[in-house]
């Protein structure tokens, strides 16, 4: 149930006064998350003042857009009015003290429920949060809601619609997260992905979305799915953005960037659109016109093994998972995720055992063949946001580096006139993080360049 509230502006505690700030143009939200973290270190911007921003965005843009399952904006002005008080007597906690966050409502939360996309889980209340949010808060966060997902993180679509298009899919599913961060709702937001639900939703909302290599980010307290392949990953609008909310996190930052591109046909066993290949091989260029080396190479075979084997794994972990549900509740769950279930509970055990040997031997041949020194760019979906709300998109593009456990970034492209977005997927070797970040950070400069402009602290 979403709490809806009007939102007067309030008095700041401590004594602290503010300095108004200009609201930027280009983008719906008034301060980026460096921009946050440099105003609230030096106290010209209140924890109050940016969750105000925040929530007034939150009212005038979530009827059509519909983020959010749950939003209650006086717990969370309470929280920042805290924030606000201690940023006046002692200084901020962490880079993140005051930065309003979006959490997928399959990550559980004490003072929120958490309700799995699923009316089958109506009601469902933790009793605490999980570790991720346990992490932000005490870093200073202030959680917003909790933003829609897919049934059960699988395919049946949320109501969420695309910021860009509201008759388009957002992507999910991670579905809310991803469309608070685009509409200016919030500048930082959690997400999870088994196949492509953090990369596929940032490409189709035009974004930035990070999936860290497999077990980074804990997943303690988070409806599981299935583990072998399950993510958590962040969002944000710039990569600078998610650069400072990944170190903020205790995370290893780098200034070392990749020093060639890897590009081949993709994804393995489909096809991308020929709008996505134009604007890839656009991007390409305008990296190699920028000094960057790009090598056009066929596609390891390994990489052919990785959807057939993860799609096994899937089916078989989810009927482990939630299989019992689905007797309880039947295609109530969802007709897709039941659909699934149904094909998993006929992979037998030895048949899982291969995909997992599958799976294993291509990991240990994708981080032989694969360059320290380089990332593979490939599409970030197949193509724009399909029109409708009645699919999420395909995860063919992503699914591939879940499988992996690799890190992998989606940051947008330069589009046609009037095309919606779409995103670059850059990927490393397991344990490159912080040059994947890094990377994307120096791409996006070459083909975004406003969004790093605006992610760059730029007020005196």
């Amino acid at each position: 149930m979403t709490r809806r509230h009007n939102l007067p502006r309030r008095s700041l505690p401590g004594g602290a006064t503010i300095k108004p700030l200009p609201v930027h143009t280009t983008h719906p939200f008034r301060w980026s998350l460096c921009e946050i973290e440099q105003l609230v270190r030096t106290r010209r911007l209140s924890p109050t003042e940016v969750l105000q921003q925040a929530l007034s965005s939150i009212e005038s843009k979530e009827p059509d857009i519909q983020a959010w399952a749950f939003l209650d904006p006086d717990a969370a002005l309470r929280v920042a009015a805290r924030l606000t008080d201690e940023l006046v007597r002692s200084g901020p906690r962490s880079p993140l003290h005051g930065v309003p966050v979006a959490i997928k409502d399959i990550f559980d939360t004490r003072a929120m429920p958490t309700e799995w996309g699923s009316p089958t889980q109506r009601g469902r209340q933790p009793s605490a949060d999980c570790e991720l949010v346990q992490q932000l808060t005490s870093l200073g966060c202030v959680v917003l809601g909790k933003t829609h997902t897919a049934a059960f993180a699988f395919f049946d679509p949320a109501p969420t619609r695309n910021p860009h298009d509201l008759a388009h899919t957002p992507g999910g599913s991670s579905s809310g997260s991803a469309a608070a961060v685009a509409a200016g709702m919030a500048p930082l937001a959690v997400g999870s992905q088994t196949q492509g639900s953090v990369l596929r939703p940032a490409s189709f909302c035009g974004i930035t979305g990070f999936k860290p290599g497999h077990g980074l980010l804990p997943l303690n307290g988070v409806m599981p799915f299935a583990p072998t392949l399950d993510h958590a990953g962040l969002f944000a609008d710039g990569v600078r953005d998610l650069q400072l909310a990944w170190s903020s996190l205790g995370f290893a930052a780098s200034d070392e960037t990749a020093e060639k591109v890897r590009a081949m046909d993709w994804p393995p066993g489909g096809t991308a659109e020929t709008v996505m290949e134009r604007t890839l091989e656009s991007s390409l260029q305008a990296l190699e016109a920028a000094g960057v080396r790009v090598r056009r190479i066929e596609r390891p075979r390994f990489f052919d093994a990785l959807p057939p084997a993860l799609r096994t794994v899937m089916a078989f972990e989810a009927v482990r998972e939630h299989g019992q549900r689905y007797l309880r509740h039947g295609p109530a769950i969802g007709s897709r995720l039941a659909s699934l279930l149904e094909e998993g509970s006929r992979i037998s055990n030895s048949e899982y055992e291969q995909a997992l040997g599958e799976l294993a031997s291509a990991r240990v041949s994708y981080e032989a063949w694969m360059d320290p020194h380089a990332v593979i760019a490939t599409p970030a979906a197949t193509g724009p946001a399909p029109a409708g709300l009645e699919s999420t998109g395909d995860p063919s593009c992503n699914a591939p580096f879940t499988a992996l456990g690799a890190p992998a970034i989606s940051t947008r492209m330069d589009v046609p006139e009037g095309q919606l977005p779409m995103g670059l997927q850059l990927a490393v070797g397991r344990g490159r993080d912080a040059l994947l970040l890094a990377t994307a950070r120096r791409f996006s400069t070459i083909l975004a360049p406003g969004r790093e402009a605006r992610a760059s602290p730029v007020l005196k």
